[in-house]
């Protein structure tokens, strides 16, 4: 394993709780993993980060995101959400940004949240939540990351949501989760 990879291993624990700044460049082919807490009642709430390093290790080709999210889901006993043109609008807007900027953040590079990019999209939301991540290794491993996390794990699992976006730019990664008002 290479110093830098067991590095950032050691790190996870710990990137849960603060926001890791990540300015490495987005790479077409690669994928990522990083997340927020969960908003309640329609508002932006606390945000959680995470990121994963770069590992030799090619991306799963073969994994659909959408139907591993949802698989992920069925194996816990919770309902499959359905997927959401509007979401995933949201959500692929919301990756390229931040593969603009070469970070992993709630916040876009003009300051909006994500209740205002959802609501761009014309989606009118009661419950959203959003997780953002970094990593080169796939989907399965943004998965793994998300769900070793309290924060990301409980937007994985939230039982008021009937929709999700999902979209990935280069290695970063966007998960929104949402219930229409």
């Amino acid at each position: 394993m290479k110093p830098a990879t067991l590095a950032v291993l050691l790190m996870l624990p710990l990137a849960a709780c603060m926001e890791v700044d990540v300015r490495a460049q987005a790479e077409p082919g690669s994928a990522g993993a990083g997340a927020a807490a969960p908003s309640g009642g329609g508002q932006d709430s606390s945000h959680n980060y995470y990121m994963y390093g770069r590992s030799d290790d090619a991306p799963d080709a073969q994994v659909n995101p959408g139907r591993a999210f949802n698989d992920y889901r069925a194996r816990l006993g919770l309902p499959r959400l359905s997927r959401s043109g509007r979401l995933d609008a949201a959500a692929a807007a919301h990756a390229r940004d931040v593969a603009r900027m070469g970070e992993v953040t709630h916040a876009g590079s003009n300051g909006s949240t994500i209740g205002q990019r959802v609501r761009a999209q014309g989606y009118d939301y009661g419950r959203v939540a959003e997780n953002v991540a970094w990593t080169a290794r796939g989907f399965p491993t943004v998965m793994k990351v998300w769900n070793d996390s309290p924060g990301h794990r409980a937007n994985l699992r939230l039982r008021d949501v009937t929709e999700f976006g999902l979209a990935r730019s280069g290695d970063y990664w966007v998960l929104l989760v949402a219930r229409p008002k």
